[in-house]
């Protein structure tokens, strides 16, 4: 299982030749591998898509589990309904929000003005995320890959018939430690803690882990037989349901406390190394 960014890609859509070459390796050894990423399925990067190396997509931090080719073999996202009611828990604290539905992202222009001005305060620095990567994450939705600009995710939501996942962004680090507490304390929700004023938020029950979980049982594969790259706090969910997660160099200071391992940054092509020396170990 494979976290996205911060992991496997250098800034939002490159991936180093060693990496590459290391995913083809596990490829062509009969290794099964998956994304596992917070994006939907159309916004992971087509250098992924591409690769041919990857099996299946768990999405959108486990709701949402596609095969190789993209086609969704698995939902376990939330009702309209409910997502209006996440929404309105948290109302009036004004969040920016944005949301995944039927593998396209949605966003309002306050969630960017806010995430943008997260990165001005250094509110980001921790989850690696510069002002570059995210104005070209972004931008991305002129090629049909990022996210589309709305008015209104309370119209896009009330319109779909299931949202895969909330995000939602605050003015500040405040504001988002009130909102994490009430939709917790609600019980309808998983939240993720992405940085001091972003949430990802998905039903209860479902994250990461869930999603990973129904692909072990959907492969028939034991979670002692599967592991797991990742580098943020959506990833935590994986420590419980996956075999061996190893944590990013890069990794936040929570995440390597309950990692199993910890390999070098992805500047330094964490992952391939990793892998490498796994396979070579194993005569692959």
């Amino acid at each position: 299982m494979l976290d996205l960014d911060g992991t496997v890609l250098r800034g939002s859509s490159m991936v180093s030749r060693p990496v590459r070459d290391a995913l083809l390796r596990c490829h062509n050894a009969g290794i099964a591998l998956a994304v596992s990423s917070g994006r939907p399925y159309r916004m992971v990067p087509r250098v992924i898509r591409r690769l041919g190396a990857m099996d299946y997509y768990v999405c959108t931090n486990g709701s949402a589990v596609s095969d190789g080719s993209g086609r969704r073999i698995f939902s376990q996202g939330m009702t309209p309904e409910l997502a209006l009611k996440i929404m309105g828990l948290v109302a009036h604290l004004q969040p920016g929000w944005n949301a995944f539905v039927n593998d396209r992202g949605y966003a309002e222009f306050r969630n960017h003005s806010y995430m943008l001005g997260a990165i001005s305060s250094g509110d980001m620095r921790s989850s690696g995320v510069s002002l570059m990567v995210f104005l070209r994450f972004v931008l991305s939705g002129l090629t049909g890959t990022g996210f589309r600009d709305v008015l209104s995710i309370r119209r896009v939501v009330s319109r779909a018939k299931r949202v895969d996942k909330l995000g939602c962004s605050f003015s500040s680090s405040g504001r988002a430690d009130e909102a994490q507490r009430i939709l917790l304390e609600s019980g309808l929700a998983e939240v993720a803690r992405m940085n001091a004023r972003e949430l990802e938020i998905t039903t209860s029950g479902v994250d990461k882990g869930s999603g990973a979980a129904w692909l072990g049982r959907h492969l028939g594969v034991g979670k002692e037989r599967m592991v797991a790259f990742g580098d943020g706090a959506n990833d935590l969910p994986l420590t419980s349901a996956i075999g061996c997660f190893v944590a990013m160099g890069n990794a936040d200071k929570q995440v390597k406390a309950q990692a199993d391992d910890v390999c070098p940054a992805v500047s330094d092509d964490g992952v391939a190394q990793w892998l490498n020396a796994w396979l070579d170990e194993h005569d692959l």
